[in-house]
């Protein structure tokens, strides 16, 4: 069945010198819908915003190399729309005249450290657009096809509303294994032949994995999954080979997000014995 998630929508660079911090501020936002790539330091992160559409940097003010405020300044010189996305300031020592300091390196907002989920998800509501993802057995309608999350764990919520929360870790590692045994048989078509017979069942493990992919929120792999299958259904052999690699990567990056979110829920066991 369809169902309708509220998320944002877009590409987030981060760039921060500590990978602890990186860390805190990734997990605060693998829920977002959002992509988000890291950098080390400024000029990694003006590097990047040279080569990748973004839609909003967060911007640590004290890196190696390159500090924020420089980084800052030389995206404001890039041509085009990257020199005009907003970047916001990421500081652990907000002192009187830093806000002043930050919007003449042409700066858009701030954030201090440390840095909270809701404050965070509040700088994500005013620079970024938010969207309702229709995702369904056929199409997933209103996401962003080139930019798709691996994950929107937003999903499993509503599983354990419709279901019961006790049984979604469950039914996850279910997808996981399930999912890993596809791209097994995937790999086996990979290096096989052309033939009809392997198209046929291409095509069918394409169909399974994009129906389970939109049940549990693998949102990149239901939209590669679901090409290969169009690619198989109107005998365009060439094309569904070619994504098949794609289709691969895809699904042990789905794999592996199921797992580490799984990692990260308390079990069953110490839920019961908290007071």
């Amino acid at each position: 069945s369809d169902r309708s998630l509220l998320s944002y929508k877009g590409r987030i660079l981060l760039a921060d010198d500590s990978p602890a911090n990186q860390m805190v501020a990734l997990a605060m936002l693998r829920d977002s819908g959002c992509t988000v790539d890291t950098a080390s330091n400024g000029l990694e992160a003006v590097e990047a915003v040279r080569n990748l559409p973004y839609d909003l940097v967060l911007m640590d003010i004290s890196m190696p190399e390159m500090d924020g405020l420089e980084a800052t300044g030389a995206i404001r010189d890039l041509p085009g729309r990257a020199g005009t996305l907003p970047v916001i300031a990421m500081t652990a020592h907000a002192i009187v005249g830093d806000k002043d300091r930050f919007v003449s390196a042409g700066m858009n907002d701030y954030i201090s450290k440390p840095v909270t989920k809701h404050r965070l998800y509040e700088i994500l509501d005013r620079w970024l657009p938010r969207e309702n993802i229709t995702m369904s057995d056929d199409a997933m309608t209103t996401a962003d096809t080139t930019r798709s999350p691996v994950l929107d764990t937003g999903v499993f919520d509503q599983l354990a509303r419709d279901t019961s929360p006790e049984i979604v870790p469950k039914m996850l590692a279910a997808f996981s294994k399930e999912t890993h045994g596809r791209i097994e048989v995937l790999k086996q078509l990979a290096g096989t032949g052309s033939d009809a017979a392997d198209f046929v069942q291409l095509q069918r493990e394409a169909h399974t994995l994009k129906s389970s992919a939109a049940t549990f929120g693998a949102i990149e792999l239901h939209r590669i999954a679901r090409d290969v299958e169009a690619a198989c259904r109107n005998n365009e052999p060439a094309s569904a080979r070619d994504m098949l690699t794609e289709l691969i990567a895809s699904g042990e990056r789905a794999v592996a997000a199921v797992e580490g979110y799984l990692e990260g829920q308390p079990s069953p066991q110490s839920q019961a014995a908290a007071p």
